[in-house]
């Protein structure tokens, strides 16, 4: 599957209104624990990962890394953190860090001011010992931030948003998140399900409806019928929506819904309906608040960006996660949500400063092979090709892939990444 051109309409909304794993707050979970997290770590799964050695201590020296995340605020995601700080500890412990020096990440945080963006680049801009910077999902400091730091040191988006991220200057996002999924469903639509007939339903905010459209487009361009509803945003019946826009007669359909309220009442109204038309939904949908009010998953079709914590894989990427965030991470950390995408991330940063080896280390050298990194990313893409997306320049891929949730724990991958780079 070849990747598609970002809308530059779906470019400028915010985080909050897309599809994908953006910033969100920490009240909700994917559901998964470490509870039953394998014993053993596969340390040469995690070299491979890392560009490391297994079994080897980090010493030394250490490499800083800084790390730029939003948490603290109303929406907060310190399980980024959390994550990236458990895999530089296990990375120092077992993989040899960073051409033997351990990893060593400055932490600075966005609470919820754009100002505190520049305030952040600013720090990691002065400290000299910085060549590289981690960012986690932002939904708010993200202009300021790629504004004041202009190119002078490589940026590593672990968890890419709509806007300043996509284009942002000696940037590279290993991750498009939100991005992804705008661009992944309408393939999945037409070459999977087969779709010839698509029901969209949206709440009728600004943000959502512009969504929407981007949907409907799409789809349209793909010779697939949309039939269109919208429901007033504080609507918690669902069910005249789903009906006025055809779901029943559909082949599938498409909720614009991603908070907990939305995806539980979108549920209830497809239980009340007797509805079993498939739903493509975000896999913000399959958390634990949601399992709990309805007492499962919805079987539905969910998108992410990741590999999925509640599905069984082959690749073995999943049980290292696991297995490393129980050993490494605080008792009952959050394995959900951004979690995920901070942990990756200081694996791939390993990879491009251990390319680079420790004597080498600076913003130029970093830059470079920053720039020429392809891959595969833990948990995410299996490939990457920064330029590959017209006019987006740090998107590296908008790999997406698809879970069915089938009842009774029961999950299905339907079938393997899509607009991964060739």
């Amino acid at each position: 599957m070849t990747t598609r051109r970002l809308s530059s309409a779906a470019i400028g909304l915010t985080c909050a209104i897309t599809l994908g794993a953006c910033a969100n707050s920490a009240a909700d979970s994917s559901g998964a624990s470490t509870t039953g997290a394998p014993k053993k770590i596969d340390s040469a799964l995690g070299a491979t990962f890392s560009g490391g050695k297994s079994g080897t201590k980090a010493k030394g020296t250490p490499v800083t890394i800084g790390l730029v995340n939003q948490q603290g605020g109303a929406v907060s995601n310190p399980e980024f953190t959390v994550a990236a700080q458990a895999a530089a500890e296990y990375i120092n412990a077992k993989l040899g860090g960073i051409d033997g020096h351990p990893i060593k990440l400055k932490t600075c945080y966005i609470v919820s001011s754009e100002e505190q963006g520049q305030v952040c680049a600013q720090r990691l801009l002065a400290d000299r010992s910085i060549s590289l910077i981690l960012q986690g999902g932002l939904n708010v400091g993200t202009q300021s931030l790629h504004r004041t730091i202009a190119g002078e040191k490589p940026v590593l988006i672990g968890q890419a948003n709509p806007g300043p991220d996509t284009v942002a200057a000696n940037s590279y996002a290993t991750n498009a998140s939100a991005l992804a999924s705008l661009n992944g469903v309408g393939p999945y639509l037409k070459n999977t399900l087969k779709a010839k007939k698509v029901a969209i339903v949206s709440n009728d905010n600004a943000g959502d409806l512009a969504i929407a459209k981007i949907f409907k487009t799409d789809l349209e361009s793909r010779g697939i019928k949309v039939t269109y509803a919208t429901f007033p945003a504080t609507s918690t019946d669902l069910i005249s929506p789903l009906t006025a826009a055809g779901a029943q007669s559909a082949d599938a359909v498409v909720p614009i819904v991603v908070t907990t309220t939305g995806c539980t009442a979108l549920a209830k109204a497809y239980q009340q309906m007797s509805l079993t038309t498939p739903a493509v939904v975000s896999n913000l949908c399959a958390t634990d608040q949601i399992k709990n009010a309805l007492g499962d998953y919805p079987k539905w079709i969910y998108s992410s960006s990741t590999l999925s914590l509640l599905v069984d894989d082959p690749t073995k990427q999943t049980n290292l996660y696991r297995a490393v965030m129980a050993a490494y991470a605080p008792k009952n950390a959050e394995l959900g949500i951004n979690a995920p995408y901070g942990f990756s991330s200081v694996f791939s940063a390993a990879t491009i400063l251990n390319k680079v080896g420790y004597g080498e280390i600076n913003a130029k050298s970093v830059k470079a092979a920053a720039r020429d990194y392809t891959g595969p990313v833990l948990l995410g893409s299996p490939t990457l090709d920064f330029g590959s997306v017209p006019d987006n320049p740090t998107i590296g891929s908008l790999a997406v892939r698809f879970y069915q949730y089938e009842g009774s724990g029961t999950w299905k991958a339907s079938g393997s990444w899509i607009n991964a780079p060739k």
